[in-house]
């Protein structure tokens, strides 16, 4: 039920909505009231309206806000509707009802609760990263831990002027203005840190010295070195720190030989409005790492109308442990390969005696190239996501274009090369054959050139397309909606490799039946069009 505080602000938003965009409403809010505070503070006699006006122009100096009102006149009406409202503005809700014009990722309440949840009862100093991610639930947090002190950092400036009007009063609560993503933000170190860093941007942060410069990575590095001893970093990352190899790798190994991995979650789909990006909640503690269990969990999203919306609720779907040097021994933190291991498939495919190898040790693999004008009369085809087919890939409805082949000659597709899509809402392979003219794949597409004498092309695209292999493809899947592979990340998938006459035999038979199937197909489409139209005659 809304109290009246909320009905109040609900209103006092609407009123800013009828001048200005939803993005300056806050910066708008805040000059307004600090407006009047200062008036009311210094005294100020003459409240005319140039003087008002004036008085808001100084503090937005002294905020560093930029002055959103458009002329004397909008900003006099505001001010003037904000003295007849009655009782507090509830800051949260407007920062929320904001958030998309402030570009981060807003802890939805369902993610809330799971990190509320994890919550230690018996943590002296909690810091809270970058704390306008939390609201409209960052107030609540406090409150329910008042025996607790808090720090909460923010880089924003406007997220500042807010936080402070709402903790101001809050003798446990410090406030730093800070970059996270930067060594010596601050000099303490804490029981609990919980942190949604920026993810799914280009950004890197600008010290050197951090093993990878990913912000998410940067993030994960540098909050650990702000934990106690037996402190705990409760942390949500993109799905490549679970799988990725180079740096995220090299950070990957850093933290579970350096510090006890307790948990690893994979969230929903929509757990973050405005993105596909697959998420995981990770949880790290400042032990040394022992035996200890560690937690693999999957959630689903549950009581939402849609798959569009946010998730409402996360529920556990699957949940299991493993050691922790059993965790070392796999390699990364793929969670798909836990659960497979449950799998019999799986564990079939772990015990049988073929070998296996990366994929990478086998194949070149590389992502194709950019095309930005085409030419229906060019002399080079470009292979798209939507000229794979099932089994094969249709020819006749290339795109061309012209450009010098000693420009393009390191993307020129081969006789056998498998092209899987880099990007899109299914993955589906297919066996490139050489045409009468060059081809290149199109940057939305990863070519995988096996080596001949050790890896055939049918048999790999058996293998991936066989339930084992789009299992493993998912498990260094970024998107979660929209499928969003790395080229670099195939490298490390492990494959089963027998011999390759062994290849070839079930390369000879897969080629075989798709041809005697393809065959039954069109002729049985045959006869069912002559059977139809002599139906149709009337």
């Amino acid at each position: 039920m809304v109290n009246e505080n909320e009905k109040a602000t609900f209103e006092y938003m609407n009123l800013f909505r009828g001048y200005m965009g939803i993005d300056s409403c806050v910066p708008a809010a805040l000059l307004v009231a600090e407006t009047e505070e200062e008036c009311l503070s210094k005294e100020i006699s003459d409240v005319s309206e140039e003087r008002i006006y004036e008085t808001m122009l100084s503090v937005a100096d002294r905020l560093d806000i930029v002055n959103p009102f458009k002329d004397k006149a909008q900003f006099v009406r505001v001010y003037k509707a904000y003295g007849d409202f009655t009782g507090d503005f509830e800051w949260e809700i407007m920062m929320a009802e904001s958030s998309r014009g402030f570009r981060y990722s807003a802890v939805s309440n369902a993610l809330f609760n799971e990190y509320n949840s994890r919550f230690r009862l018996d943590s002296n100093t909690v810091l809270i990263a970058e704390g306008e991610k939390f609201i409209p639930n960052l107030k609540r947090l406090i409150d329910e831990h008042l025996g607790c002190n808090f720090t909460i950092t923010t880089e924003n400036k406007i997220s500042l002027h807010v936080i402070n009007r709402i903790f101001g009063k809050y003798e446990n609560v410090e406030i730093l203005n800070v970059n996270i993503y930067q060594y010596g933000f601050t000099n303490n170190r804490y029981d609990l840190i919980f942190s949604v860093p920026s993810f799914g941007t280009r950004n890197l942060a600008d010290d050197e010295n951090f093993m990878c410069r990913d912000q998410d990575a940067v993030a994960l590095e540098n909050l650990l070195l702000h934990t106690t001893g037996g402190g705990e970093l409760v942390i949500t990352m993109p799905a490549r720190i679970t799988y990725a190899q180079g740096k995220n790798g090299e950070l990957r190994r850093f933290v579970q030989q350096t510090y006890r991995v307790k948990e690893i979650a994979e969230l929903p789909e929509r757990t973050f409005e405005g993105t596909g990006i697959k998420t995981y909640l990770i949880d790290v503690v400042n032990t040394k790492p022992g035996d200890d269990d560690v937690i693999v969990r999957r959630y689903k999203a549950v009581n939402r109308k849609n798959r569009r919306d946010t998730a409402d609720e996360l529920v556990i779907e699957e949940e299991t442990f493993v050691m922790s040097d059993e965790l070392e021994e796999l390699g990364d933190w793929n969670i798909n390969k836990i659960f497979s291991q449950q799998d019999e498939e799986w564990l079939k495919f772990q015990e049988s005696s073929v070998r296996k190898m990366a994929m990478g040790d086998v194949a070149e693999i590389f992502r194709g190239k950019s095309v930005s004008k085409k030419d229906p009369n060019g002399s080079i085809g470009v292979v798209n996501i939507s000229n794979i087919r099932e089994y094969d890939i249709d020819y006749d409805s290339l795109d061309h274009f012209d450009e010098e082949e000693r420009k393009i000659t390191n993307y020129l597709l081969k006789e056998g090369d498998v092209l899987i899509p880099a990007r899109g809402t299914a993955i589906r392979t297919a066996i490139f054959h050489e045409k009468s003219y060059p081809c290149i794949a199109s940057s939305n597409i990863i070519v995988i050139r096996p080596e001949t004498k050790m890896l055939s092309s049918t048999f790999l695209k058996l293998f991936l397309d066989s339930p084992l292999g789009e299992k493993m493809i998912s498990g260094v899947q970024q998107g979660s909606t929209i499928i969003n592979i790395s080229y670099k990340d195939l490298n490390a998938l492990e494959i089963p490799l027998p011999s390759i006459e062994e290849q070839q035999k079930k390369s000879d038979e897969y080629t075989k039946e798709l041809t005697i199937y393809k065959e039954t197909i069109a002729a049985a489409e045959k006869r069912w069009n002559e059977v139809v139209d002599k139906l149709r005659e009337f």
